[in-house]
Formats: structure tokens, sequence, C-alpha cells
């Protein structure tokens, strides 16, 4: 799909064709963008989502938690013989369903049900329930994410905003070639780390470097998450880079709708960062030897304190940027 407006737009204007279609009492189908087939519409306390498909009709089955899909011609009045792929949920559900959408119709439509395979594998934390809203300690983490990013793209540009994907299940908050970036955001005096997987903090192989990039937050009036966003946004204003900015940060949890919650302000009181090399004091992998199938996970506060840190001057962030 060739789209113009980027994930945000599309998100704000699906929201407002359901808040369109809510107002009718009768079924009204609605474009989600202008010379595009896709249709929306609410009905019955349900959203529903329509894309054309030349496949025979399905019966409706509830893929995840509250979300139910099928094939079926019964929509349109004046040509019933059109078949759609019918995506639906309950409209409580609309703050996850929507964002969920928006990153369906920006994948390449042409089979409609890879398309949804592929959404749904990378969405499927989201339809075990309805998400909560980012505890404190996510959006801690959250906004020390977006603060790396913000650095980077300061000095690198637009392009870089591709190297995060933290939400997105990558090992690492920011992965290259030549530099991955794990970012970790504390409030704690002194402070220490939460490490949830062994290998986030564990030597890399080859010649690929891994920096572990503390940073420390306090009680302040400088930041604030939705504020952080914003910050990205703009940097991100007239880059197609955008979409993955906000395909990642949807990712996180984190809505536009529930921003009221995420006024808490902080101020910055460091950045520091310690390369992870074989002589780093932390657990590495190889000290335990084989862990047993059994184990799902070991998890570790780091003391960073007790850590060789320096400080991430401007000097420090241009050296990493051209190994990202």
């Amino acid at each position: 799909m060739n789209l113009k407006s980027n994930l945000k737009e599309i998100v704000e204007q699906i929201n407002r064709q359901l808040s369109i279609s809510d107002s009718y009492s009768e079924r009204r189908l609605l474009q989600i963008l202008e010379h595009e087939d896709p249709l929306i519409f609410s009905e019955d306390g349900f959203d529903f989502f329509l894309i054309p498909i030349e496949n025979e009709s399905m019966k409706e089955q509830e893929r995840h938690d509250g979300l139910f899909i099928m094939i079926a011609n019964k929509f349109l009045k004046n040509n019933m013989d059109k078949e759609f792929l019918v995506i639906k949920t309950q409209s409580s559900r609309r703050e996850v369903f929507v964002p969920f959408i928006s990153e369906l119709i920006c994948k390449d439509l042409s089979n409609p049900i890879d398309a949804l395979e592929e959404t749904l594998k990378e969405w499927r934390d989201f339809w075990s329930g309805k998400r909560a809203r980012l505890s404190k300690h996510e959006q801690i983490g959250l906004i020390g994410e977006l603060l790396t990013l913000s650095k980077l793209i300061l000095h690198s540009g637009p392009n870089i905003v591709e190297k995060w994907g933290g939400p997105l299940d990558w090992l690492h908050d920011f992965e290259s070639d030549k530099l991955d970036l794990e970012i970790k955001t504390t409030t704690k005096q002194p402070d220490s780390v939460y490490i949830s997987q062994i290998s986030q903090v564990a030597p890399m192989l080859g010649n690929k470097k891994l920096q572990l990039v503390v940073i420390g937050l306090e009680e302040g009036d400088e930041i604030n998450l939705p504020g952080m966003v914003k910050i990205i946004r703009t940097k991100l204003a007239n880059s197609r880079k955008i979409n993955h900015f906000e395909k990642v940060l949807n990712r996180s949890g984190y809505r536009d709708s529930e921003k009221h919650h995420y006024m808490h302000n902080y101020s910055l009181a460091y950045i520091k960062c310690h390369e992870i090399t074989n002589d780093s004091p932390v657990l590495k992998p190889t000290l335990l030897g084989d862990i047993p199938n059994t184990v799902a996970d070991i998890k570790y506060n780091l003391l960073t304190h007790a850590m060789d840190m320096i400080d991430v001057s401007d000097e420090v962030w241009l050296e990493f940027c051209p190994l990202m």
C-alpha cells in the first residue's frame, strides 16, 4: 500500500472513522484512506476491519483472545459477491485494535492472509488480554531509550532510528552490525540495574562491540514520557523513518490516548557507559556452563555503581554513531 501518511496519522484517521461510524444507528462502512480498498466500521459493540480478498468464505474463528477473523461477502448490499477478510474485536479493545490495524495496512496487502499472519505474530503478546498501562518501571525504561534515540538522531540523522528495537523483543535495545547498545535506566542511588536476560550484557562474539548505557533519572521538572515522544516526532517529522519509530512505540505499549497518565517529571542526573568485554564484572553464560532446558530465565540486579563507567559526552555519542 502506497501511504503518504505516517503511522500516527493513520491511527488518528482510523479513530476518527470509527467515531463517525459509532454515531450512526445503521451500519456505516468507511474508507480508512482515500482511494484505498480497506473499510472499517463499528456495530453492536464491535469494531470491524475489512480487506477485499479472492479466497473462498471461511467461518469465523478466534485467533487470539477477543480477536476474530473470517472471510465473508455479506457487507456490501450492492455487491454480495465481493469477499472480504474480516477482522473484528470488541470496541472496548479499540486502543490496541487501532494500532494493530494501522500496522497491518502498512504491509503489502496483495496477500491479505500473509500480511495478517505476520502482524498477528508481531502483536501476539497484546492479544493475551487487554494491555495494561505502562508501569512506572516501563515508563522509566522507555524514557531512557528515547533519550538515547534523541542523542543518536542529533549526531547521526533520522536513519539511525531503524537501529532501535528494544520493544520488538530484540536482545539489545539498539542493534547494528558493529555495535549494540543496551540501555538501562534507573532512579536508584547508588545506581543498580535489573538484567532480565544474562545474554543482554554478555560479551559479544567476534569484533562486534556492546556498550551498556546506564541513564540515571531523579525527581525534577525537565523530562516526562509524552515530552520525549514529542521530541522524537519533531526530529522525524520530515522523514519517512517516522513509521519505524511509531511501530516500535506502538509495540512498547505507549498510547497517546493515555499520555495524561505518564506526566511524572524527572531530571537527567547522568548518562554513563561501560563496554562489555570478557573482563566485565557481569554474570556470563560461560560461567554457568550448560543451562538445563528446564531453566526458563536467569535474572539479577547489576550494581553498576561498582563498575568502571565513563560519562557519555557528545564526543562519546559521536564515537558510537559511525558504528551503528
